[in-house]
């Protein structure tokens, strides 16, 4: 009996996506439960709804998560594209499984909730970083962003991102019934936003200089 080959390549290619994406799971739960949940603010866009609607209902949070999608997933399949849609649909449950079934065993942060702030910030930024890098996403907001951004293409993706985290935060003001919610959840959307572009350039440009150096004998 022939062997068949192995395709060594697309097989590292795929374990390398999956640990990176739980790498990418695990910095966003970290993010989410130990530091926004703890410190009663809610970031921006699905993760900051489900951490409302958690402190509403008690409801888990990665299975809010799941289920605020379905709606946007219908809506959005045909406009992101299969690939793109599949790709972040995988994500997505990998970043929820995190959430509920091992981030919430973690202890919980104790320091201000300015420190929690920055950290939640930086943890999310780095997580969500290391997802874009691979052509994904988390699904959720990044499907309603992409979808408004296709359906009005004379806004930027970051007004609508702005738009969308900033309904989401005086939200969360109203829920928690104090301005310092709103405070802390500009400072994480801002901190998120400069390690999200800080971290993509960085590795972005290490990636290029080694592939330069492989190049060049």
């Amino acid at each position: 009996m022939g062997e068949y080959p192995v395709n060594t390549t697309f097989f590292c290619k795929r374990i390398t996506e999956l640990a990176v994406d739980c790498v990418g799971s695990l910095l966003i739960g970290i993010s989410v439960v130990v530091f926004a949940l703890n410190a009663n603010f809610a970031p921006g866009g699905i993760n900051g709804m489900s951490i409302i609607i958690n402190y509403l209902t008690g409801l888990p949070i990665g299975a809010v998560i799941i289920g605020l999608n379905i709606p946007i997933i219908l809506f959005s399949f045909r406009l992101l594209g299969k690939r793109f849609f599949l790709v972040s649909l995988k994500t997505m449950v990998i970043s929820s499984l995190f959430i509920d079934h091992v981030v919430c065993y973690f202890p919980p942060f104790s320091g201000s909730r300015l420190a929690a702030a920055l950290l939640s910030g930086l943890f999310a930024g780095t997580g969500f970083a290391l997802i874009y890098l691979q052509n994904s996403s988390t699904g959720g907001s990044d499907f309603l962003i992409m979808s408004a951004k296709k359906l009005n293409p004379g806004f930027s993706i970051g007004q609508i991102t702005q738009i969308l985290d900033g309904s989401v935060i005086l939200i969360a003001g109203f829920v928690f019934r104090e301005i310092d919610a709103i405070i802390y959840g500009i400072i994480y959307t801002l901190v998120n936003s400069f390690v999200i572009d800080l971290v993509m350039r960085q590795l972005t440009l290490h990636r290029n200089s080694s592939h330069i150096k492989y190049l060049v004998p």
